[in-house]
């Protein structure tokens, strides 16, 4: 009977039908339990099938019998580090490194299963494990992606200047590895490392002009100069498609008498988000609307985290889930309108709109820019903006139907602290120190702008720089360069981290607030405007760049506002030499914070609610 099932079998995988000859091959085992043939043939379809688990189990049981089949090895090593792979997309990196594992027991010289074991670690922030696999990983086979890995571990570790090494090694051994110039690119902005940066920002725009294969951060292209939001729509458009995703099919459920928002971000803690979104959330009507909240991060241990989680609405933790499984949690929950505030940025799930958990899906307030297409379709139905970020000849540059805001787009937490101003020398400074400031991320720093901020200083006797403290290597080369240009180190000074409160102070004793461009200011530049300091900005065609106009309008000082350097910097001198003009905008910042909707979350949060019940009746 043995030989009849299996040519049986045979039969079936001559028809291709591979579930039907691994049925007749089971037949045939039950006859001949230690028959290895079989136990090989029936792992072989199962693989091809993707039934990887059950195969291994096949290979397993193979190996024991002949354990020094090479064989055997490869083909349970590929399915282990098939079923590892899976469990990575499912965010279960413990299971993803116990299937490595295994896979490595077998083939302890297997560069590509050491290469899998350490990006599971990796996923797991056991950093130093992974980097020792990459590492071992290399020396069995120098590889581009291998050293991008090693170079992320590097820098996760805080080793920036290896990290930078291993990137360049990345590039050299696959000069075209994209996401490997991405992130040295993003490693050189973060720490105003100029020195060739113009080079790589030439070759990712060439990249993207020329639309070549390949995944670029849409995130990281948002402070990146010579872009705009034409080529912003490409790169989230390429990010997004590079998964196919089919909708869920249970979209179509019946509106509730009260609507249930889904806010989806990574941000509901110790972050930036916080004091934008915090007091819209409390403020929404209750006899309307169900509020619901997905949380995709890591839970810190913040006031800010413990503040979301008692907010008296349902903040659900998925940040152990993969988009799919969000979406499904996201659709079990009713949710009517899902509205996503992180976009492309760090451990998000946005994503998850492709599955179509909602009726309608919202973009909004954390990512600059549109979430673009996906397979044709929009990411995203909508986009709220204001009139300012988004002008109307822009709209062609959005994949989503843009949602006007009466007001600026931004909302703000209300409960900040009152303004207590104190004298220069508190911080530091001569009294008579006029004060240029940016307290922005070092990423946002172009080489063009800080040459305009040092031209400012050689033009404004007795002025100061005051940036946001970040890493040394940031400020080591801000030193630097500011002494090639002929500026004193002594004339920056870096602000340490503050509590929130005393940041907000601080604010009160600066002259003029320096914004960023491309990549503007975003809270940081509410948190300016509320300790009643003015603002310079240079506006572009990017919603990014243009963020500190929509508030400056808002609040009512457009002055503030240039489109060009040669004004930008004419204006901050300008502002330097006329201390009248000065006092005036200020006049009006403290006017505009009493008048503006920038710090009124209840009418900000009435207008918001008016435009979800517009969305869902069409």
């Amino acid at each position: 009977m043995k030989n009849e099932y299996i040519k049986e079998a045979k039969i079936k995988e001559g028809q291709s039908d591979l579930r039907g000859a691994i049925e007749f091959y089971k037949k045939a085992l039950e006859e001949n339990p230690r028959d290895n043939s079989l136990q090989i043939d029936i792992g072989n379809l199962l693989a091809t099938l993707g039934d990887f688990e059950e195969a291994a189990g096949f290979f397993r049981r193979a190996n024991r019998f002949f354990p020094n089949d090479k064989n055997i090895k490869v083909a349970l090593g590929f399915c282990l580090c098939s079923i590892g792979n899976t469990y990575q997309l499912g965010n279960k990196y413990d299971l993803a490194e116990a299937a490595f594992e295994e896979a490595v027991s077998f083939e302890p010289d297997n560069a590509d299963f050491i290469f899998n074991l350490g990006n599971a670690l990796f996923s797991q922030n056991k950093l130093k494990k992974a980097l020792k696999l990459y590492q071992k990983s290399i020396l069995l086979n120098e590889d581009g992606n291998t050293y991008t890995n090693l170079a992320n571990t590097y820098r996760r570790l805080n080793e920036l200047t290896n990290a930078k090494h291993n990137y360049i090694k990345a590039l050299k051994i696959e000069p075209d590895l994209i996401h490997a110039k991405i992130e040295l690119t993003h490693l050189m902005q973060s720490t105003c490392d100029w020195s060739e940066i113009d080079n790589y920002f030439s070759e990712i725009k060439s990249h993207i002009l020329n639309k070549k294969p390949g995944k670029i951060s849409p995130f990281t292209v948002l402070s990146m100069p010579g872009l705009n939001s034409e080529n912003h729509l490409y790169v989230s458009t390429n990010w997004s498609e590079q998964k196919k995703i089919s909708p869920l099919q249970s979209d179509q459920r019946v509106i509730k008498k009260n609507i249930t928002i889904g806010y989806l971000s990574a941000d509901f803690r110790n972050h930036p988000l916080y004091y934008l979104i915090f007091d819209v959330l409390n403020n929404h009507n209750k006899n309307k609307f169900t509020i619901k909240l997905f949380y995709s991060g890591k839970p810190e241990d913040s006031d800010q985290y413990r503040n979301f989680v008692n907010i008296n609405e349902s903040l659900i933790d998925i940040s152990n889930f993969n988009d799919e499984q969000s979406a499904k949690m996201i659709s079990d929950e009713g949710v009517d309108i899902l509205v996503d505030l992180s976009g492309f940025t760090k451990n998000t799930r946005s994503m998850c709109a492709a599955y179509r958990p909602a009726k309608v899906h919202v973009n909004w307030l954390g990512f600059a820019g549109s979430m673009g297409f996906h397979h044709g379709k929009p990411l995203f139905d909508f986009i709220l903006a204001d009139k300012y970020v988004i002008p109307e000849s822009h709209n062609k540059n959005y994949a989503e139907k843009i949602i006007y805001l009466p007001n600026c787009y931004q909302p703000n937490i209300d409960n900040r602290p009152k303004i207590k101003v104190k004298a220069k020398e508190f911080y530091g400074f001569q009294n008579d120190n006029f004060i240029y400031a940016s307290f922005c991320q070092p990423i946002k720093i172009t080489r063009n702008q800080f040459n305009i901020w040092m031209n400012a200083l050689k033009q404004s006797p007795n002025s100061k720089l005051w940036l946001l403290d970040s890493n040394n290597l940031y400020k080591e080369n801000l030193y630097q360069y500011a002494l090639n240009k002929g500026v004193s180190s002594d004339r920056i000074v870096f602000a340490p981290k503050v509590s929130f409160n005393e940041h907000i102070m601080r604010h009160t004793i600066i002259d003029l607030f320096l914004d960023t461009f491309p990549y503007n200011s975003h809270t940081a530049a509410s948190d300016a405007l509320w300790g009643e300091c003015p603002i310079l900005t240079m506006a572009g065609d990017t919603f990014a760049s243009r963020v500190g106009g929509s508030l400056l309008t808002e609040i009512g000082c457009p002055e503030l506002i240039t489109y060009s350097q040669e004004k930008y910097f004419d204006t901050a001198i300008d502002l330097f030499s006329n201390p009248k003009k000065l006092t005036k905008i200020k006049e009006k910042i403290i006017h505009g914070k009493k008048n503006s909707t920038i710090f009124k979350s209840k009418e900000f949060c009435k207008n918001l609610e008016n435009i979800y019940i517009s969305l869902l009746s069409g």
